[in-house]
Parts: structure tokens; C-alpha cells; sequence
């Protein structure tokens, strides 16, 4: 039976390590700087959501991949202090 006709196998997540997800993302993309790093960084801020098994951290590549592909946009400091009372420091 072919994998593709198996609607059970297209349900599984895609679950890889940091490592191994960072080199499929290299596979897609060879001049990426998204690495191990920026994964972890990544999960241990909450931006991205794993689970964990043991001491490894293990990612969904679905998420992974929309995350790179709409990723939240940053306020600046600057515009999150605009119309707030702040204390003038006295010396």
C-alpha cells in the first residue's frame, strides 16, 4: 500500500528533535542563520510550543515552519512607553 493513500500516516506530526529540525529547515532553505540556537531560543522564550521527552525538547516542523513563515511582529519599546506616566528619577 502506498504512504500517501494511508489516511493515518498524513495525520502523524512531524516531530524532530532541535537538531534534526534545524537541519530540515538547512535542507529547505541552505542559506538560512536559522539554527539549534534560534530553536531553542525560540521554545524556551514561548514563542514556539515542543514537548519535551526527558531532557530533550522535541518540535513540531508544522509549527516550526508557520512560525518562520508569520512570524508575531515586535513592538518597539518606544511605542509601548508612548502615553504612559513615568517617574522622573530625582538625584
Amino acid at each position: 500500500m502506498d504512504d500517501n493513500t494511508n489516511p493515518s500516516i498524513r495525520n502523524i506530526a512531524r516531530i524532530r528533535t532541535i537538531k534534526h529540525a534545524a537541519e530540515h529547515i538547512k535542507k529547505m532553505d541552505p542559506e538560512t542563520t536559522v539554527g539549534e540556537f534560534y530553536i531553542r531560543q525560540l521554545i524556551l522564550s514561548g514563542k514556539l510550543r515542543c514537548n519535551k521527552s526527558g531532557n530533550r525538547y522535541l518540535v513540531d516542523l508544522d509549527r516550526l515552519e508557520e512560525y518562520l513563515a508569520n512570524p508575531p511582529v515586535a513592538e518597539s519599546d518606544s511605542v509601548k512607553e508612548f502615553g504612559k506616566l513615568r517617574r522622573i528619577q530625582q538625584n
